[in-house]
């Protein structure tokens, strides 16, 4: 792995989540899971046009997580989670990462859930959401995942990470069920993804979006959110219901 960086912090918040990717940027179980609040960075595709990084002067992770950054180079405390209320967190960063808790693995039927409110507009659109079907998160060469992320643009991406490939399900597409930020660069975008034996069906806000076939596409495994770089968001933890 490409300049591993490994941190553990703690930080009184509840549990249940995992993290995003850029707008043009972007997991069979682990055979070691990353121990919770632990932080794994390997090479993952950046736009060479993207901004650079704006460290957030963070305290680190909440309890129970862990997280794998984008860029060997990037640290944790970069990135801010700081409790907001009963089960939000308000998130700055920083570097762009995925956040996941082990507990949070599962395989057959379930609905995957995140809610994120964009606080201010980015410099350009950046993205987040949510991610399933992890696997090896914690080593760059074989983790593997599948991602719906979402942008103050009123656009969504699908991806598939296989290691260092990255296959494209959609790119970036406008729908009319996901709301373009306001005046003043916000937007709340509630995210639900249910898997069946069929694949994955994503919704926003309630209104459906895209489906991903189960074929090519992993859906059983570690599930959490992945949030870009350069964000500030009210972020509700995701959550698994089994069915």
């Amino acid at each position: 792995m490409r300049g591993a960086r490994w941190s553990v912090v703690m930080l009184s918040l509840p549990l249940s989540l995992a993290a995003t990717a850029c707008g043009k940027r972007d997991d069979a179980p682990p055979a070691r899971a990353p121990a919770a609040g632990q932080i794994s960075a390997g090479p993952h595709p950046v736009d060479s046009t993207h901004d650079a990084d704006v460290a957030a002067q963070g305290a680190g992770l909440p309890p129970g997580y862990a997280a794998q950054l984008d860029k060997g180079d990037a640290a944790i405390t970069d990135v801010s989670y700081k409790p907001a209320g009963t089960g939000r967190w308000e998130v700055r960063t920083g570097p762009a990462h995925l956040l996941y808790a082990a507990k949070d693995t599962v395989s057959g039927a379930y609905t995957l859930t995140a809610t994120f409110e964009q606080l201010e507009r980015p410099a350009h659109p950046e993205a987040y959401g949510v991610f399933w079907g992890g696997s090896a998160l914690g080593d760059a060469a074989k983790q593997r995942y599948t991602y719906f992320l979402v942008r103050g643009d009123g656009k969504y991406m699908i991806k598939v990470r296989g290691g260092a490939a990255v296959k494209t399900i959609t790119d970036w597409t406008a729908h009319a069920g996901i709301p373009r930020e306001d005046a003043a660069g916000k937007g709340v975008y509630g995210i639900s993804v249910s898997v069946d034996a069929a694949g994955a069906h994503a919704s926003v806000n309630g209104i459906p979006v895209a489906d991903v076939p189960a074929k090519g596409a992993p859906m059983k495994g570690v599930a959490g959110v992945r949030i870009n770089h350069n964000l500030h968001l009210m972020v509700t933890p995701a959550t698994l219901v089994r069915r």
